[in-house]
């Protein structure tokens, strides 16, 4: 069988498709992570440097003078000694000096994006024919794929992200789980899309 078709209006076909291209290849993109302003601490320390220092891993050089003693009649009955604030507690034993803290690398970020990889392309693969098709726009497309990308990475740091915090972290948080003491950085992780 064969089919023989006219196709009428070139000017008119390839100015539309010129249109439906420039709307799936406008100059956007979506971002995933910790954007500047996502907010400190409890300590006032900024997010995105925390969120940096375990997405890469670090070296702290501290200056010391950091108290350590018994908190309380407890903690000294038990031998258990803690930092603390300089004149808090029941007893001050004594202050660190100068030493090195090294925060391993726990990727939050980088790793879960590459694990879903295929997930996050059938998204994009999904929504492009609905871009195309004018119901969706660009930026609806990435706002949806970025949501997406966001809770890999948050789903990543409630599974647990590799390695363990060290027994001295596990016994004062009293989880063997990084980043999810308080869910600040957790909360924190979300997606813009720019131009």
């Amino acid at each position: 069988m064969k089919f023989n078709a006219e196709v009428r209006g070139g000017n008119k076909i390839a100015h539309k498709l010129k249109q439906i291209q420039d709307r799936v290849m406008a100059k956007k993109q979506v971002l995933v992570g910790l954007p500047a302003g996502s907010g400190n601490s409890d300590d006032g320390t900024p997010l995105v440097v925390i969120g940096a220092v375990n997405e890469f891993g670090g070296t702290i050089q501290h200056p010391g003078g950091t108290s350590y003693g018994y908190r309380n009649e407890k903690d000294a009955v038990a031998g258990k000694v803690r930092f603390m604030k300089n004149g808090a507690g029941l007893m001050q034993l004594g202050v660190t000096g100068p030493h090195t803290i090294n925060i391993p690398e726990r990727s939050f970020l980088r790793v879960p994006l590459r694990q879903n990889q295929d997930n996050i392309k059938k998204a994009f693969r999904s929504l492009t024919g609905a871009v195309t098709r004018g119901e969706i726009t660009a930026f609806q497309m990435l706002d949806q794929i970025g949501a997406k990308a966001a809770g890999y990475c948050k789903e990543a740091i409630e599974h647990g992200i590799q390695p363990a915090n060290a027994p001295s972290t596990i016994s004062q948080k009293g989880s063997a789980k990084p980043l999810v003491n308080h869910g600040t950085l957790k909360g924190a992780i979300t997606h813009v899309v720019e131009d």
